[in-house]
């Protein structure tokens, strides 16, 4: 997922992706599961980078259920970076409502 925003300083710091809990449903917490995990996540394009600051990772959807993780420490983010969810398995875009809002499919990566 890309890193197209950042919320202003002094906010609660969020890394807001392209994607979300219609394209990563068991990283979101599948609409609401009372006890959720993080997944690991990463900031792909820079993964020798140490982690800077404790931030969440939220999709693009209008909702708070859109949270893929909760106080993680990764590095400062920028627009444009690419965000890994790793260990998804089966449970990246095959297992979301990947229509949900309208919005576009997305590129699958398996490594």
């Amino acid at each position: 997922m890309r890193h197209p925003s950042r919320r202003p300083q002094g906010v609660a710091q969020s890394h807001i992706v392209d994607g979300g809990l219609h394209h990563q449903l068991a990283a979101s917490g599948n609409f609401g599961q009372v006890i959720r995990k993080n997944y690991p996540v990463a900031i792909a394009n820079r993964m020798g980078v140490p982690g800077a600051e404790a931030v969440s990772v939220v999709g693009c959807l209008c909702t708070p259920l859109d949270l893929l993780a909760r106080d993680v420490c990764l590095p400062r983010g920028e627009i444009g970076d690419l965000v890994a969810v790793f260990q998804a398995r089966a449970y990246g875009m095959t297992a979301g409502p990947t229509a949900f809002l309208g919005h576009q499919t997305p590129t699958e990566v398996l490594v």
